[in-house]
């Protein structure tokens, strides 16, 4: 029961943000885009398994988790030649777990016209960028909150915007039990803040809740294991879901290959990735192919152990 209640008071505290969410489509597309080489590989999940720099942005709960302090850094080429670099810094205490995070996405080759022609009058590149901070604690034995505190700017072309953005998570491990101990529940809701005005129109944070349960599956005859994560993504602005599932096969904690599956998506539903470790560097990749001619997207990623 004293696990139970935190999680209960914690869902309780979300309903004001949810039940406040507007219909219509927000702005900040960025914002929904999956980071983290291992969870992007993972069909997008993180909300349970996320680790290091990657955590921030699924869950801060899971900063708790981490213990050695790290650095992400990781590049990613999405479709239509889009790029997002993302660093992320995880810092365990003894009571506490500190994160400070960067991501800028760029829109490369976006053609400016005044007036209808056949040759445009230029081309301009749109910036989008979110910084923060992030701090996580245990709220009592199994149960770990976090948050987020983040700035966040746009610019297109002449025009720019700035504001703020909170993120909570909570992550739970409620079982004892040696069959049920290594499974996990996770709950985050990100974005819930405000933009000023871009011209002469305010942007609408794109609110998500993400939420999910992830089970570590030991394999004891090749010293290795199977992690697999289960998680849920709703756009509470546009009223949509997405399902996600994603494996990761972890060889003696050396070698990794993982692969996903996401729905509700008109253009996107697998995604594939593996990685290795030596010493305290661990190199990620993955590939998420894309119909319709969209083109591919390839994230890579070094986190640094310390």
């Amino acid at each position: 029961m004293q696990r139970i209640l935190p999680v209960t008071l914690f869902l309780f505290l979300l309903m004001p943000s949810m039940l406040m969410a507007q219909s219509g489509k927000a702005g900040l597309s960025f914002l929904k885009n999956g980071v983290g080489a291992r969870n992007v590989a993972m069909g997008s999940t993180g909300v349970v398994s996320a680790k290091e720099g990657a955590a921030s942005y699924y869950n801060p709960a899971l900063l708790a988790d981490d213990e050695a302090a790290s650095i992400s850094i990781e590049h990613t080429e999405w479709v239509q030649d889009i790029t997002t670099e993302y660093v992320g810094i995880a810092l365990p205490a003894q009571s506490w777990s500190f994160g400070v995070f960067f991501g800028i996405t760029s829109v490369p080759g976006i053609e400016l016209r005044d007036t209808p022609s056949l040759e445009p009058d230029g081309v301009f590149e749109s910036q989008n960028l979110a910084a923060g901070v992030s701090a996580a604690f245990a709220l009592t034995d199994g149960i770990d909150f976090g948050m987020n505190l983040k700035y966040l700017f746009e610019k297109i072309h002449v025009d720019d915007a700035s504001g703020y953005g909170l993120d909570f998570g909570i992550s739970a491990r409620p079982f004892e039990d040696e069959d049920l101990e290594q499974l996990r529940f996770g709950l985050a809701l990100s974005n819930v803040g405000s933009m000023n005005a871009l011209n002469a129109q305010e942007t609408t944070l794109p609110m998500l809740l993400r939420y999910g349960a992830g089970y570590m599956i030991p394999i004891n005859a090749l010293k290795s294991a199977l992690n697999v994560e289960i998680s849920g993504l709703s756009l509470l602005e546009e009223e949509t879901t997405h399902a996600s599932i994603g494996v990761e096969f972890d060889y003696v904690d050396m070698v990794f290959i993982r692969m996903g599956y996401l729905s509700g998506y008109d253009n996107k539903d697998i995604s594939f990735g593996a990685g290795a470790r030596y010493s305290s560097l661990r190199f990620d990749y993955a590939y998420v192919p894309w119909s319709d001619s969209f083109g591919d997207a390839h994230t890579i990623a070094l986190a640094i152990l310390f």
